[in-house]
């Protein structure tokens, strides 16, 4: 039990590494005080909020590039670093504290115009609008389908039976069959935008394919070979998303 409490610790812990600079002139950072531990965040613009969601192991800045186009929409911009990530505090995060976190902060910025979320950072949105969030448009780049994917991945890499690890993260009060997006979404009817490369081998298509059917309305858009991470940077996709979220 020693070793899977191990291994939980270790799963639920970010790298954070050297988080990278970002490149926008920010007006404000500011901290939001959470039973998670303090959050960094970063505001800039005047109109309505879109609130930029990063992944595992990320930071704000992944999100820069899509910070000008929503700004010459006229959105006031949001981004933060989840809890355990970048300039934020705390050391464990699991998708249910950084949605809590999410559900938080866009209640305080609120109300929200928008939210556009990247990988891990798009089951936090549905997890802070199951919570009651109210957001009028989302975007869901390279998004993942289920967590237990990823938690079954890890158990084999540590070489522990998954169904342990599993029963370890639910006594925790995480439990990986409630993190399973296409049933988190299924309720909603937000208009979405879901965005996903036909090459991502982190989250396969086939699984965002999924939570887009789940997602009454939402719209899907294949890209091609632009990953897990380009995707970010790609001038028609952060066109595209910007476009979607702040309709002129």
């Amino acid at each position: 039990m020693i070793e899977l409490e191990r291994i939980a610790d270790a799963l639920l812990t970010p790298d954070r590494g050297e988080p990278a600079a970002s490149t926008v002139q920010w007006e404000t950072r500011e901290t939001l005080e959470t039973p998670h531990g303090p959050i960094a965040y970063w505001t800039i613009g005047s109109g309505p909020a879109v609130l930029l969601v990063h992944g595992w192991e990320g930071s704000h800045a992944q999100m820069d590039a899509f910070v000008a186009p929503l700004l010459d929409r006229g959105a006031r911009v949001v981004s933060l670093d989840l809890p355990a990530h970048g300039e934020s505090g705390g050391v464990t995060a699991s998708p249910l504290d950084c949605g809590a976190v999410v559900a938080e902060l866009g209640m305080r910025i609120g109300p929200l115009a928008g939210a556009i979320g990247h990988s891990g950072g798009c089951p936090n949105i549905a997890i802070a609008m199951r919570a009651g969030l109210r957001v009028q448009r989302v975007a869901l780049i390279a998004t993942p389908e289920r967590w237990e994917r990823y938690v079954r991945w890890y158990a084999q890499e540590e070489g522990v039976d998954a169904e342990r690890l599993i029963d370890t993260l639910r006594a925790r009060g995480v439990d990986t069959a409630s993190l399973v997006l296409p049933e988190n979404v299924s309720a909603f009817d937000t208009p979405a935008l879901i965005v996903h490369s036909n090459d991502d081998r982190t989250c396969k298509i086939e699984g965002a394919r999924r939570v887009a059917a789940a997602w009454r309305g939402s719209e899907f858009l294949t890209v091609y070979g632009l990953g897990h991470m380009r995707i970010l940077k790609d001038a028609d996709v952060v066109e595209h998303v910007a476009q979607f979220i702040v309709r002129q």
